[in-house]
């Protein structure tokens, strides 16, 4: 019985490339007949961010608005027009979605049509080589996790980064000294964050390779059961397999300590991060230089740049 694929998870273990980028933006190419789509998408996109940019800063003014003299045509204007911008982004969300689903279903159906004729056209000498149920794999379950990068990896990363210097243009127009403040904790803590996520997936990416062995062993036993069976090898095959989901085990305990470890991290971190920032806006707020709802402002963009 063959051993090759117990070793393949691996193999295809490797660190992002240049070469490995440039072959992954070979698939946008596939959206380019559906781009007029995807650029309104995009548009779409745009909208829905600067909408989400400007519902922090007007919930700001709404509690500022309890210390202005014409206090209830204040509160009713700026009630107004965060329900005028949450409608807007709800509806600018909601073609968002539909143009970025649509690109993508017809994006994987090429893919899947190029690479179904691909295949079928390879001579058999590859087919001797490969098994059917792997190459399937290929069309249908590589080819839906495709899905994830173009409707939402895409537009999130997009997202993301107009908030993210969205944001800091805004809280730098707030309050330039707060912002500094800001820009010195958490962004650290989240560089620390995103290191420390990193390794922890190094541990989970360990245990697919090693769940993907203990597979290997249950598909080459029954494959070749005859063989099992002709030699009395249960007990040998049993032990292998008692061996490798132990080991599969011990990784993931282990790797569930420095999950909580992180866990544990992201609320002293994170939190206490903005609980610095609002201590230094309420020493603000006492010297005169900050008001209540720009700080309240101000520690909501702070999460949206933390979390982006």
């Amino acid at each position: 019985m063959s051993r090759k694929n117990a070793s393949e998870p691996k193999e295809t273990a490797k660190r992002p490339t240049r070469s490995a980028f440039k072959k992954a933006l070979k698939l946008y190419r596939y959206i380019r007949p559906y781009r007029g789509e995807f650029l309104l998408g995009l548009v779409f996109l745009l909208l829905s961010s600067s909408a989400n940019l400007a519902f922090p800063k007007y919930l700001g003014d709404l509690v500022d608005a309890a210390n202005a003299d014409d206090l209830v045509n204040n509160i009713s204007r700026i009630t107004l027009t965060l329900a005028a911008i949450l409608t807007f982004q709800a509806v600018v969300s909601f073609f968002r979605v539909i143009l970025f689903v649509n690109v993508t279903e017809k994006t994987l159906a090429s893919l899947r049509q190029a690479t179904y004729q691909h295949l079928i056209q390879l001579p058999m000498r590859f087919f001797n080589t490969q098994r059917v149920g792997e190459l399937n794999s290929r069309i249908s379950a590589d080819i839906s996790l495709l899905q994830e990068t173009f409707t939402t990896t895409l537009a999130e990363f997009i997202r993301q980064l107009i908030i993210i210097f969205g944001g800091v243009a805004i809280l730098l127009y707030t309050s330039p000294q707060l912002t500094l403040f800001m820009l010195a904790i958490v962004p650290v803590v989240v560089l620390v964050a995103v290191f420390f996520g990193r390794f922890i997936r190094r541990y989970s990416k360990q245990v697919q390779r090693e769940v993907a062995d203990s597979n290997t062993i249950v598909e080459e036993t029954l494959q070749g059961i005859f063989n099992v069976k002709a030699f009395a090898n249960e007990f040998t095959e049993m032990g292998r397999y008692r061996h490798k989901t132990n080991q599969v085990a011990r990784t993931g305990m282990k790797g569930g300590k420095y999950r909580g470890a992180f866990s544990s991290f992201i609320i002293l971190g994170l939190f206490g991060a903005i609980v610095a920032v609002i201590w230094q806006g309420v020493n603000l707020i006492a010297a005169g230089e900050l008001q209540t709802g720009e700080l309240f402002s101000f520690v909501i963009y702070s999460g949206f740049i933390g979390g982006s």
